[in-house]
């Protein structure tokens, strides 16, 4: 579908889709800044051109055959799709490569962190490089730091420094926007119900109790949003139950699962065990384990080293 077609039709949805990282995302991970980027193990993207045109969403992003990769606001009419498996099909791929993505910083760092401790384990002094990339971290998942023990800091953050299963994402993504349908994740760019207590920074939500003051998170892309949703899952104290399951995933040699750290939401949501009960049959019914094996595969990356700026 051409442009002018687009613009006879009087689509001009939305999609800024688009390929660079918010600006304002910045971290100690290597950061995607370029258009070749790809899927292994899954090929999602071989019919999203045409079912973007089906539904009239306008693509300026795609370049010589390389897919979207990073949403700057959700489709405004994903409610008029009445075909759910359609709905859903578009859903998943569109959030697919940012939550990769974001797990990818999550796991550079945490690589970094792996080789600090086995620095210190074979009792190995460190530089101060070495001890800033240690005082950055610690600072940016909320653990306290003191350079006389830097090893008990490291142990803590390998804890926190852990990706989320791809399945669990997308299972609570899904949950909390209605599928992309709903007000916050429409108008605030938020898809996981986060809230904020800086007035001004979010959305009254309607029906909000009097005497409150919370907001609902708003977000520049939806790629903020994933990345937000990552790091309060690995750094508040409600989500501590889950990050034990992870770890003793890990030191099973077992690599993490969707519907086992689902257990540990039991506060993510009012509706406690039936919240996780739920997350746990959208993974099962949509069959959102086949995502665990997939990866994103860059051909340009350009590595950053910054504090990150949240």
């Amino acid at each position: 579908m051409t442009k002018t077609n687009v613009q006879k039709c009087g689509f001009y949805l939305f999609l800024g889709l688009c390929l660079l990282v918010a600006t304002n995302s910045t971290s100690i991970a290597p950061t995607y800044q370029g258009p070749d980027i790809q899927i292994i193990g899954q090929e999602f993207y071989k019919d999203l051109e045409s079912e973007f045109q089906l539904y009239r969403y306008q693509i300026d992003a795609l370049d010589e055959g390389v897919p979207p990769l990073i949403l700057q606001t959700l489709p405004s009419d994903l409610h008029t799709i009445t075909s759910s498996q359609h709905k859903k099909r578009i859903f998943f791929k569109s959030l697919l490569p940012m939550v990769l993505l974001a797990n990818d910083e999550i796991r550079a760092e945490r690589q970094q962190l792996e080789a600090l401790n086995e620095h210190l384990t074979a009792s190995l002094p460190l530089d101060a490089s070495q001890l800033q990339t240690i005082s950055v971290l610690a600072e940016r998942y909320k653990v306290k730091f003191n350079p006389a023990t830097p090893q008990r800091t490291v142990h803590k953050l390998l804890d926190r420094v852990d990706i989320i299963p791809a399945d669990l994402a997308l299972a609570q993504a899904a949950n909390e926007s209605a599928w992309g349908t709903s007000r916050f994740s429409q108008v605030a760019n938020n898809l996981f119900g986060e809230w904020t207590f800086i007035q001004g920074q979010g959305i009254v939500p309607e029906g909000r109790p009097e005497g409150e003051t919370y907001e609902v998170q708003k977000f520049s892309t939806v790629y903020d949003s994933v990345r937000s949703y990552l790091h309060n899952l690995n750094t508040h104290s409600a989500y501590q139950h889950l990050r034990k399951l992870r770890s003793a995933s890990r030191r099973s040699g077992i690599n993490p699962k969707g519907s086992q750290l689902a257990e540990g939401l039991v506060l993510y949501s009012a509706r406690g065990k039936d919240y996780v009960k739920e997350l746990q049959a959208m993974i099962r019914t949509n069959q959102l384990n086949r995502f665990a094996g997939v990866k994103l595969r860059t051909r340009k990356q350009l590595i950053r080293l910054a504090v990150w700026d949240k």
